[in-house]
């Protein structure tokens, strides 16, 4: 490609996500954020794939799909409340989108464009985002709905014997990962800091 058909294409508008700009000069806050942002993606992967799987179940001897999908429910909640992350400690903003991008645009006399400045401009209702909000809200809805059915079936319904201990325990270990999974919804819903 020559120079001359350089110059001539015409120049892409920068990408800005609204929290960078919120975050400009916070370089522990950009960092932290570029983390979450990987962490978001990273389950969201996961989330979309039983997703994907949720839609196209076709029930087999009355088993739904929550307890069809109850190993890989449990392991993602585990992994969530367990694991190397603590979402309790997620900010609001940056688990879903409270801003936008805007511009801010300088006009010569003719009415030309001269200077485009972005700025963040707050949404009233948040949207989805990076989806770390809606994703641990589903997979807590998930995990409700399992320990609904395990009610429903009785105890000894996730024992491979039939055991009702067995079940009581799995059930008292699933009842305990509801609580903290909403409590670190609740915290992140509560943790405006910058």
């Amino acid at each position: 490609m020559s120079d001359d058909s350089q110059r001539k294409e015409p120049a892409k508008e920068l990408q800005f996500d609204a929290v960078d700009l919120m975050l400009e000069g916070n370089l522990i806050g950009q960092i932290n954020y570029s983390i979450v942002k990987s962490i978001a993606s990273a389950l969201d992967e996961k989330i979309q794939i039983l997703l994907k799987a949720e839609e196209g179940f076709e029930p087999q001897k009355d088993e739904t799909f929550i307890e069809a999908a109850m190993p890989e429910i449990e392991a993602m909640t585990q992994a969530v409340v367990d694991g190397c992350v603590d979402f309790s400690k997620i900010r609001f903003w940056e688990a879903c989108e409270t801003a936008e991008v805007a511009w801010e645009e300088s006009r010569d006399e003719n009415g030309v464009v001269t200077q485009k400045i972005p700025y963040p401009n707050s949404l009233e209702v948040p949207l989805p985002g990076n989806r770390i909000l809606v994703n641990l809200e589903i997979i807590h809805s998930w995990l409700e709905s399992l320990h609904k059915v395990h009610e429903e079936k009785g105890m000894g319904w996730i024992s491979p014997y039939g055991c009702p201990e067995d079940g009581q325990q799995a059930y008292e270990k699933r009842k305990a990962y509801l609580e903290k999974l909403s409590q670190h919804i609740d915290s992140i819903k509560s943790n405006f800091d910058l």
